[in-house]
């Protein structure tokens, strides 16, 4: 799960996490943890070609597989209304991060961490709403969720927080992301064979069932009539998904 976690002017810094606990009680409790000071891996950073992006990675490999994420959601960003990237933002692939999480954004900073493929393995939800991917597929898919929330950074919010857009965005476009036949067994998962409404998209269910979050997130979208005209009213401000409280 990503978490926006915007601090006021002078707090210590929180960021946006993806968390792959199987309770709501770990998902919770990272709202109340500042970020890890992770370690990047020995590395000269990588501006990925034709981008805003640069990385940071001990493997070659690893570098060329996010250059390749990142350029396939700054164009999907720019077919489905969601705001561009116009300033630089640096992934840093790394060993370690906070138990739990497999990747942060850091919010205000243009600064994405995210654990070595291999990491990110360890630490998948085998439940998860994402379970049945690939794990090239699911990786490229976390660094497309962690740069909408770099994305979305520019979103004007009328409230202490736009988690539940934040993350409605994020997970809309790490399905989006996905081969047509994956988003086709994302959607069968989820089974849900009936109209979700925008109370099911709550902050709450996202910080206690993040995965079913995603889930009732992507049937919401693909239930609209334009979808990705919907994601453009999210981040126009025409739509609130959030409200000041629970």
């Amino acid at each position: 799960m990503t978490v926006e976690t915007r601090p006021p002017a002078g707090s210590v810094e929180k960021a946006n996490l993806i968390v792959m606990g199987n309770t709501g009680r770990r998902a919770a409790a990272t709202l109340l943890c500042s970020v890890l000071s992770a370690a990047p891996l020995r590395s000269e950073p990588m501006v990925c070609p034709d981008s805003v992006v640069s990385v940071t990675s001990g493997s070659s490999h690893v570098a060329e597989t996010v250059c390749e994420a990142a350029a396939f959601a700054e164009e999907m960003f720019g077919q489905c209304n969601v705001p561009s990237l116009d300033r630089p933002v640096a992934i840093h692939v790394v060993e370690d991060l906070l138990d739990g999480c497999v990747a942060l954004y850091h919010c205000g900073n243009d600064k994405i961490e995210v654990l070595t493929p291999g990491k990110v393995d360890e630490r998948r939800d085998p439940d998860g709403a994402f379970s049945f991917l690939p794990s090239k597929d699911y990786f490229r898919s976390i660094i497309v969720h962690e740069l909408s929330h770099a994305a979305f950074d520019s979103v004007p919010c009328p409230f202490s927080s736009c988690a539940a857009a934040n993350e409605y965005v994020a997970y809309s476009m790490q399905v989006m992301s996905l081969s047509e036949e994956e988003q086709r067994t994302f959607a069968a998962r989820a089974d849900l064979d009936r109209k979700v409404s925008r109370d099911e998209l709550s902050k709450m269910i996202l910080y206690f069932a993040p995965h079913r979050f995603a889930q009732r997130a992507w049937t919401h979208l693909q239930q609209r009539d334009d979808p990705c005209a919907f994601i453009g009213q999210i981040t126009d401000g025409t739509v609130l998904l959030d409200r000041e409280h629970f």
